[in-house]
């Protein structure tokens, strides 16, 4: 029988479960009568078609735009053959398979459609979300410091990188490919013989992945690819006998993308990590890097996480260093252990094998920057009430000279109540403060003074208080009252303070205790009116406050100073009770600060545009406790502090901090960095800090596009007070659409040796990985605003696309 139709295409609906069809009594479409809802039966099937044919009821023939529709699937061809009983379709002129997850075209398909089984010849394929090879989390594991894998949750991330891979961008949202043969495995599977994949546009064949068995499995959400080549330009640049990973960034055990680097110090050098999925809660990844000054490096974290435990072990290891001729190591351990009831715990040890390690091995400021490396264990009760901590804890110091105290150990009980109208708190702490043996007698301030002392010794401090909190929506004021007590049991006394100009004083500190009272009143008014800035309605605030304080003069000058520091002046220390950090030290004080906060809040938004305070110190009383060594304050007022947040039409953000000397004045410090960001990939930073006989820098960044397809990186760190580079990086930036290369040269200033330099350059395909040593976690630190080129929107790229 044959079915004709010139202007609407003639459907046929059957089921799988049988032929059962009303009888065919003329040539039209009333005689097709379907006896299911294609809509609502899984396994009923519709042709389409100019021309049908139908034979016995048991083989269809769709001749000319053939369409076969099934619920997970579309076939399209010039015909299509289905043999009912059987099941098996037979496409055949172009051909194309469409599935929720893309497409395959072709000029032959055949097909068993109850088993989703079937060939297509010399196919093309396309799919709606792109693959993603693995690959290292950073450029390096000893490098980069950050590539500790912190699980934050009870099922720990996959690795990966500091930003997502472009898959996730509007870039490579979908790939492209073709394949000698695909074969059809099941509704999940697929396999390409001797395929070629891609993410870039149908007119662009920058990169293939090649590979001569690729098998994509939905159902897993793995790939598994044989001989596969990365071709860029033509060019292979990466081969791998074998790969199976998962594509949608779950985590699965495997070889991870291999970067490649160099610096300055190590030479040039190669990572080849391995992922270890060893359970749901807990992974691994190994690695070796070869230097090629130093020789073999081998790498290894662990990370762990349950519902009472976690941690984070991290290992370095350099057999023998060819430079140095020496093995060299790197540890750091982390643990944190939840006992119940309250109780918890843990430790993090980290150790080195020798001073200049991270001057050598890294080229992360954050690292090369480190003096002292913690070791130290905790444990800690907390309840509605009580927070009791005890801790041991000792360093290992690098740069030779700053070494603190070891504290063997610290404990600490707090407490706080409240009795109706009033609140109370109690504060305690015993310390065992101990020496580094390597640490020496003499130690320098800031003021050029030498202090030498092998003072040890115990010191126990408590500080009960009691306070009446008043508030109300228009303001509030609490007055507060309390003793601060201390106790000193000491060892080895003795002790010499030379000043800048020379003179020596000796004298010997003593194991005493003292108590000393303390009164403060905090208060502060909120005031708000609405302001109209040219067509904006915001709401305009006035907060002035009001801190006094009074503690009496105890004389403290013969007492050692373990853990004491001047804090500095700022609008949160304006607020202070005491002047110095820690409790060696307790200030006198008759004294008043004012300050008083403006604020701008978008009405319609919500949002803050301007933060504006300002605040000022007036004493009472002379300066009669200090910290040997520091400059003693004179006058009757302390510097103007002020401090400046603002967002300006969305482009423009400032934020400022300023501290002024009324009698010199100069200003003794200031900060302040403004940026520009009009759109993503347009980003300029500014920003100077300076702190009078301390710190005189400049920093400026940015990232901005040069043509359509290029983007300039830059930031300069530059000390006056030094008058050197602290951190100099220059970078360049190139999207292709599918596809972005970057280079980045670096400059770091070391705290234990000369300075470092590193040179990045990667290359990141679409949606499949990242080639080359990764400066992403460098670009996010040193530029502010930095966004990835393959992440900027298509509504604000460049018109080459």
């Amino acid at each position: 029988m044959k079915i004709h139709s010139t202007t609407l295409a003639i459907c046929l609906i059957f089921t799988a479960y049988g032929s059962a069809y009303a009888e065919q009594t003329s040539d039209t479409t009333e005689a097709i009568k379907p006896i299911v809802d294609a809509e609502t039966s899984p396994d009923s099937v519709v042709i389409e078609g100019d021309q049908l044919q139908i034979q016995m009821n048991r083989k269809f023939k769709s001749i000319g735009n053939a369409v076969l529709h099934q619920q997970k699937q579309d076939i399209y061809g010039d015909t299509i053959e289905y043999d009912i009983e059987n099941k098996e379709l037979h496409a055949i002129g172009n051909v194309r398979l469409i599935t929720s997850g893309g497409s395959v075209t072709g000029p032959e398909l055949r097909m068993q459609l109850e088993e989703s089984t079937g060939r297509i010849d010399d196919a093309k394929f396309s799919m709606n979300k792109a693959l993603a090879l693995p690959s290292a989390k950073s450029s390096n594991l000893a490098i980069d410091q950050s590539a500790s894998l912190v699980g934050a949750t009870q099922q720990l991330s996959s690795p990966s990188n500091d930003q997502p891979l472009p898959s996730a961008s509007k870039q490579q949202n979908g790939a492209r490919g073709d394949a000698r043969v695909i074969l059809l495995e099941g509704e999940d599977k697929k396999r390409f013989k001797h395929s070629r994949y891609t993410t870039c546009d149908a007119n662009s064949d920058d990169w293939y992945i090649k590979s001569s068995d690729l098998v994509i499995d939905n159902y897993t959400k793995t790939a598994t690819a044989r001989n596969a080549v990365v071709e860029f330009q033509g060019v292979p640049i990466l081969y791998t006998p074998w790969i199976d990973f998962s594509f949608l960034n779950q985590r699965k055990s495997g070889l991870l993308t291999p970067t490649v680097g160099t610096t300055s110090k190590s030479g040039f050098e190669v990572l080849t990590p391995f992922y270890w999925n060893i359970a749901p809660n807990m992974d691994a990844t190994l690695a070796t890097r070869y230097l090629s000054r130093r020789g073999l490096q081998y790498q290894g974290e662990l990370r762990y996480v349950t519902e009472t435990y976690s941690g984070i072990d991290n290992i370095e290891y350099l057999d023998n260093d060819d430079t140095t001729g020496k093995a060299r190591y790197y540890a750091k351990l982390k643990h944190t252990q939840n006992f119940g009831n309250g109780w918890s715990g843990g430790f993090s040890v980290e150790k080195v094998s020798d001073n200049q390690y991270f001057s050598d091995l890294s080229t992360r400021i954050t690292a090369t920057s480190v003096v002292n490396l913690p070791q130290q264990g905790s444990l800690s009760y907390v309840d509605d009430a009580w927070n009791f901590n005890a801790l041991v804890q000792k360093y290992q110091t690098l740069d030779g000279v700053s070494f603190p105290y070891e504290r063997l150990p610290q404990l600490t009980l707090t407490r706080n109540d409240d009795f109706g109208l009033l609140s109370s708190n109690v504060y305690s702490q015993w310390v065992s403060f101990n020496r580094n043996s390597s640490a020496p007698l003499t130690t320098l301030t800031p003021s050029g003074a030498s202090i030498s002392t092998a003072v040890t010794g115990n010191r126990f401090v408590a500080y009960p208080s009691i306070s009446l909190p008043m508030a109300q929506p228009y303001g509030y004021i609490t007055p507060k009252l309390g003793v601060r007590y201390s106790s000193y049991s000491l060892n080895n006394s003795a002790y010499s303070v030379t000043d800048a100009s020379g003179v020596t004083t000796a004298g010997n500190y003593e194991s005493t205790s003292q108590s000393i009272p303390t009164f403060t009143l905090d208060s502060g008014l909120f005031f708000d009116r609405n302001a109209r800035v040219v067509n904006n309605s915001y709401t305009q605030t006035l907060e002035p406050r009001l801190f006094y304080v009074y503690i009496p003069y105890k004389d403290q000058s013969m007492l050692p100073v373990f853990d004491s520091s001047d804090s500095d002046l700022n609008m949160g220390s304006l607020f202070r009770e005491n002047q110095f950090i820690g409790n060696d030290r307790i200030n006198n004080a008759n004294q008043l600060s004012l300050a008083v906060t403006t604020r701008m809040i978008d009405n319609k938004t919500g949002e803050q545009r301007l933060a504006a305070s300002l605040g000022q110190r007036f004493y009472f009383d002379d300066q009669k406790v200090f910290i040997p060594g520091t400059p003693v304050r004179s006058g009757n007022s302390s510097d103007i502090v002020a401090a400046l947040t603002a967002k300006l039409l969305s482009k423009w953000s400032v934020d400022a901090a300023w501290q002024f000397n009324t009698d010199t004045g100069k200003a003794v410090k200031s900060n302040i960095g403004t940026r520009y960001s009009p759109e993503p990939g347009k980003t300029l930073n500014l920003s100077y800090r300076y702190t009078e006989n301390f710190l005189d820098q400049i920093n400026v960044s940015g990232q901005w596009p040069l043509t359509p397809n290029w983007y300039g990186l830059a930031r300069y760190n530059y000390s006056f007070k030094e008058t050197q580079p602290i951190e100099g990086l220059a970078g360049l930036e190139y999207d292709a659409g599918c596809w972005v290369a970057r280079g980045v040269f670096q400059r770091v200033s070391t705290a234990t040796a000369n300075a470092n330099y590193a040179i990045f350059v990667q290359l990141e395909l679409g949606g499949l990985t990242s080639i080359g040593s990764d400066p992403l976690s460098l670009l996010n630190r040193s530029i502010p605003g930095y966004t990835n080129s393959s992440l900027i929107p298509n509504s604000v790229q460049q018109p080459t696309y």
